[in-house]
């Protein structure tokens, strides 16, 4: 990809993913936002990543897709079972189609236990927060908010927060270089719905 049109780009997840394309990828970055959403000419583009505010991503999944370009959305896409079945229907089509998972890269392939615990959480809440986490632990995992110090095991091994930032820079660039994961959406959705159902 050359061109990369970041839908969100104002947000806190868009200045990463344009910083990244522009810093990383050598990618020239279209940012899209509030004060351009329609204005902005962004149909030459090779992608879109699409990091606005989780309730307007199924909508702006089918808008970005009638150009036929690979999008890449933050996580999670949907929050409750209605929209689920919309995103079924989604990942059913031809929309080449797939979800950030930062902690894919940082997935050593192990088999032991899965925590997670930080007090702070985002507006989704602690278990949408943490999809990729549930969504790639092979065994039991348990996801809490009572430490003030952030601490994580994924399958077995212990990341390091410093990890992070350098995952989600290794998964933008597998995307822009054809790393896909649509797969992976449903199964990882499918997961937390399941553990909010439990809690």
């Amino acid at each position: 990809m050359k061109k990369v049109a970041v839908i969100g780009a104002r947000g806190n997840m868009g200045i990463r993913y344009a910083m990244i394309l522009r810093e990383y990828c050598d990618v020239e970055v279209v940012e899209i936002d509030l004060h351009n959403y329609i204005s902005c000419d962004h149909t030459d583009c090779d992608g879109y990543i699409i990091a606005t505010p989780t309730d307007e991503h199924l909508n702006d999944i089918l808008l970005y897709s009638q150009w036929k370009k690979p999008i890449l959305c933050e996580k999670p896409i949907v929050k409750n079972k209605d929209d689920y079945y919309k995103l079924v229907d989604i990942c059913i089509t031809d929309i080449d189609l797939s979800m950030i998972n930062q902690y894919s890269f940082l997935d050593r392939g192990n088999e032991g236990a899965t925590e997670y615990n930080y007090f702070k959480t985002g507006k989704d809440g602690l278990v949408w927060d943490c999809i990729n986490i549930i969504g790639n632990a092979r065994k039991s995992y348990d996801i809490k908010k009572s430490s003030l110090i952030w601490s994580c095991v994924l399958n077995g091994d212990t990341i390091n927060f410093a990890d992070i930032d350098k995952s989600y820079i290794d998964n933008i660039k597998a995307w822009v270089n054809g790393w896909r994961n649509k797969g992976y959406i449903l199964q990882a959705h499918s997961k937390v719905l399941g553990a909010l159902n439990e809690r």
